[in-house]
């Protein structure tokens, strides 16, 4: 009996020393995994918080911060992938220079849409420098993990791979795990939030053997030896396979478990290992059956060895939970000073953010202010001396500053278009234009405009597609853009003006951000002194000017810019230090004929009203609304006034005759100039409707088209001009 209990002991201890071994390393894995995630969330957060724009120093200093050689063994390298259109690779390259990756190449070529180029690799040790550029998305099995970890906002484990890093002939079986970074940094609530706002993902890139064999125990190794794989246990899965001790002979027992990591399935298969300090009971049991003098003494024994096997169980469970609870605490901090981090970075990018937007808006209103001044001054000053001359008697001198004051609130209406086409809001015109026939009629006031020390050239060739553009618009950008080469050639120097058709291909589209097709280009080159690289990269920036304030807005390269991204082109700018700078603007071309146009159309003579015709004007501005009543009563129309939405719905809700409403667009009481059109249309369906507005005929709009009947004018506006608009359209 006392050796059957002595044998059944042995085989009680060998069975739980083989069990506890199994889960060590299980949870070990686990645990280990956990930790390495966290790693990754960190690193996330990192890229979340400066909106994907972290250089190689910054992130590298990072990844020194977090000791990642000292506290994470087995994890090869961190590092960070974009995910970005395939035509963009060229452009992003250049970017990736500007970050400090040098000689940055995409690789290998694909025909993706998309792709996700490893653009950091740290620690910087040649296998990780091996990654750089590689396109993650050009391999299925990586393909899979980056879009599942897109689609879920979870870290995702790709499947058994070789890693790019394995430059060597020691090469190992791996597995990456991605970590998705998302704009904002929080993860959306839906799946196309999620798809929308994913930025790329940070990735940990590990060799199997190396982990495995840097995160669990000798000790346990000794008890339970184990095999890793990917899926199904087979030789194409196999992840890992433990070293055998030589003095470790093999056991009856085996286990298979499985471990979910990553949305990736793992099997581990294990094998009792029995170490020579677990050796055999058969020299005991050989001793009791030969003394059974002794039988007492060795039950004793075989009682006191289980009670120390279960003692020696304990005390390995109690180390393993305080293990697991000492790496909870240290990761539970590290997601404190994570947090803590990001919140204080999201609060400086903010406080700078705004800094910067009070400095635009400063620069701004100093232009603005400056410029308006002066205007107001010529305009108030001219009505002063009128008011003195009438007064005076002296009708004949009040001519001059007349003149003067149109002048002035001509300059002033111009500012304001330049705003309105800067933020793309214009009223345009677009027409079939021959820009050869533009630009020769534009020479005599270009080379007015810039004087005798610069000559001005213009080169056209033959053959030239007409442009669709607002011949205005292009006139006034043409002759900015004169301007700017007449103040970077202080001493004096040559401008020229070339026409000439380009056909935009996919790559040429991708460099330059604009689709691909036919299109004109308009160049003005200068022999000036040039631009820095960081002067043209802020160029087209609303308010930036290498002016003194006061000496402009800055808006009047953002001006050329919005007038050609609202024709549907491009503006691209060429410039270097002391050899002068060639800006291009790229207009869609246009299928036909050039309108043959009047650069002097002959001025009709004004029609007066028929008898009884009546005109509604809406606007709460008195001094509009006097302005057009005025002209009307001229004219012989009866005006009749109101001075919001509801009093105008009044009048036409009554029996009156008004044979067209002129309304302004922006109105108080909660009705607007366009609402009181629809509302009144209800009652009156051929009401002719003026809509006059001081903002943009985008206001007016709305779904992009104005109905039969209708039409609009921007303000400020020439009184013939309006005049002539309200004839046409009651006669219409």
């Amino acid at each position: 009996m006392s050796t059957a209990i002595t044998w059944r002991s042995a085989e009680l201890r060998n069975r739980l020393t083989f069990e506890h071994a199994t889960e060590i390393e299980l949870r070990t894995v686990e645990d280990q995994f956990r930790t390495y995630t966290a790693l990754l969330r960190g690193g996330a957060g990192l890229f979340a918080a400066n909106k994907d724009v972290v250089t190689l120093a910054e992130f590298r200093a990072y990844v020194q911060r977090i000791e990642f050689r000292d506290l994470y063994p087995g994890f090869l390298g961190i590092g960070f992938t974009p995910t970005l259109p395939a035509a963009d690779q060229e452009r992003f390259a250049a970017r990736a220079e500007a970050l400090g990756v040098e000689n940055f190449r995409v690789r290998p070529p694909t025909d993706n849409p998309m792709i996700s180029p490893v653009l950091f690799a740290e620690p910087p040790n040649p296998r990780n420098q091996a990654a750089i550029g590689f396109d993650v998305m050009s391999d299925p099995v990586r393909r899979d993990m980056v879009e599942r970890a897109r689609d879920t906002g979870r870290p995702a484990a790709s499947a058994r791979i070789q890693l790019v890093q394995e430059i060597d002939a020691n090469k190992q079986a791996g597995f990456l795990v991605a970590m998705p970074v998302y704009a904002g940094g929080t993860v959306p609530a839906d799946l196309a939030g999620r798809r929308q706002g994913f930025l790329g993902f940070i990735f940990g890139a590990f060799r199997a053997d190396d982990l495995f064999g840097s995160i669990l125990s000798a000790e346990a190794e000794e008890d339970a030896a184990f095999a890793v794989y990917d899926g199904a246990p087979g030789e194409a899965t196999l992840l890992h396979r433990s070293a055998r001790a030589p003095s470790a002979v093999a056991g009856r027992l085996t286990r298979e478990a499985r471990l979910e990591l990553g949305g990736r399935t793992w099997t581990v298969l294990f094998e009792q290992r029995i170490s020579p300090r677990r050796a055999s009971p058969l020299p005991e049991i050989w001793l009791v059956c030969g003394g059974g003098l002794f039988a007492t003494a060795l039950l004793a024994l075989a009682a006191y060895r289980q009670r120390r096997t279960q003692d020696e169980i304990g005390r390995l469970n109690a180390s393993l939970e305080a293990r697991v609870e000492a790496r909870t605490r240290d990761l539970q901090a590290a997601a404190d000073s994570l947090r803590q981090a990001g919140e204080e970075r999201t609060r400086m990018e903010e406080a700078l953010r705004q800094s910067q937007k009070m400095e635009a808006v400063g620069q701004l209103t100093g232009g603005l202010a400056h410029d308006f001044n002066n205007l107001l001054a010529g305009i108030s000053g001219s009505l002063e001396m009128i008011d003195t001359r009438v007064g005076q008697g002296r009708a004949k001198d009040v001519g001059k500053y007349i003149a003067a004051a149109q002048g002035a609130s001509k300059r002033a209406a111009a500012l304001t278009h330049r705003l309105l086409a800067f933020s793309r809001r214009q009223t345009l015109a677009p027409k079939a234009v021959d820009a050869n026939q533009l630009v020769d009629g534009m020479l005599d006031l270009i080379q007015r405009t810039v004087g005798p020390s610069v000559e001005i050239r213009h080169v056209g060739v033959d053959g030239l597609w007409p442009a669709l553009a607002d011949p205005s618009q292009l006139e006034n950008a043409l002759l900015n853009l004169c301007i700017n080469g007449r103040d970077a050639m202080p001493g004096g120097g040559r401008i020229t003006v070339e026409t000439d058709n380009r056909w935009i291909d996919r790559q040429q589209a991708a460099a330059l951000d604009m689709p691909e097709g036919q299109y004109l280009a308009l160049c003005v080159s200068d022999t000036g002194t040039g631009m820095t690289s960081e002067v043209v990269a802020r160029a087209f920036e609303p308010f930036f000017t290498t002016k003194p304030m006061g000496e402009g807005t800055g808006l009047g390269l953002s001006m050329i810019y919005g007038f050609a991204k609202q024709s549907g082109g491009q503006v691209r700018i060429t410039s270097a230090v002391g050899v002068g700078t060639t800006v291009c603007i790229y207009l869609p071309r246009h299928q036909g004929a050039a309108d043959a146009g009047e650069r002097d159309p002959v001025r009709r003579p004004i029609v007066r009203a028929e008898a009884g015709e009546t005109v509604l004007v809406v606007d709460d501005e008195p001094t509009v609304r006097m302005l057009v009543t005025d002209v009307l009563s001229d004219l012989g129309y009866t005006a009749v006034q109101a001075v919001d939405g509801a009093g105008g719905l009044r009048v036409l809700q009554s029996e009156a005759r008004v044979d067209l409403l002129v309304t302004d667009v922006g109105l108080p009481g909660g009705m607007n100039g366009r609402q009181l059109a629809d509302a009144a249309r209800v009652g009156r369906p051929d009401l002719k409707v003026l809509f006059i507005t001081g903002f943009a005929e985008a206001a007016v709009l709305g779904d992009g088209h104005l109905e039969p009947g209708m039409a609009v004018m921007t303000k400020p506006f020439a009184v013939d001009a309006l005049a002539t608009r309200i004839r046409d359209m009651i006669s219409c």
